[in-house]
């Protein structure tokens, strides 16, 4: 594998631990740490860093290595409202190319993020939460589209509710999976209009701000 795809691959695991709070906002992220945990040289870590930390989602600590940037409430709710519209956008293009096995795969999603919901297991749920809207997010057929919702998702340290309180955060974990299933629902039904509005309007809606 290339510099560039070992980069690529080490930007990927970063931001999938940061975005489903394996790496908390307390925690310096170092060369090493990535190194060891992907059996890579320290050159495309490095790389990986910094391209990071020049979207903003790391910022550097001289001698130690790199902290997660802390984004406020705001900015955050002003990214997922752009999310929301990006993603109900993906979902109104998807529909005409999705199939019965699209919507088994979507399910499967759900299930799978139930079994985490009841092991309290947080980075399993944010990863099958971010496999249920990639399946139709793939769909969609515009690859600036996909371009500029993975570019927005870069930039923030994590686009889930979070919460130490487990009970709290599973809780509402639960409560956005069974929205998922209405997601399902909706794209069964085949109202592009539905779909797009329930994405923008409910599911990506601030439901709980204190949370984010």
């Amino acid at each position: 594998m290339d510099i560039t795809s070992l980069r690529h691959m080490a930007m990927e695991n970063i931001l999938s631990k940061i975005h489903s709070g394996e790496f908390s906002q307390d925690e310096i992220i170092t060369e090493t740490m990535v190194c060891e945990s992907l059996n890579i040289s320290r050159t495309p870590a490095r790389e990986a860093l910094i391209e990071l930390a020049a979207n903003g989602v790391l910022e550097r600590v001289p001698r130690k290595g790199y902290a997660i940037t802390k984004f406020d409430q705001k900015t955050k709710i002003d990214s997922y409202e752009i999310l929301g519209i990006l993603d109900g956008l993906a979902a109104k293009l998807a529909l005409p190319n999705m199939t019965g096995s699209d919507f088994n795969k979507m399910r499967e999603h759900i299930d799978l993020a139930n079994v985490a919901i009841k092991y309290n297991n947080y980075p399993a749920y944010c990863e099958q939460q971010e496999n249920f809207h990639n399946v139709y997010i793939n769909k969609c057929d515009n690859k600036q589209l996909i371009a500029l919702l993975k570019q927005i998702k870069a930039t923030l340290d994590r686009y889930t509710y979070y919460s130490t309180n487990e009970s709290e955060l599973f809780s509402i974990c639960a409560s956005m999976n069974k929205e998922h299933l209405e997601i399902v629902e909706l794209f069964e039904e085949g109202d592009k209009n539905a779909l797009f509005e329930y994405l923008t309007d409910d599911h990506w809606s601030t439901k709980a701000p204190e949370l984010i």
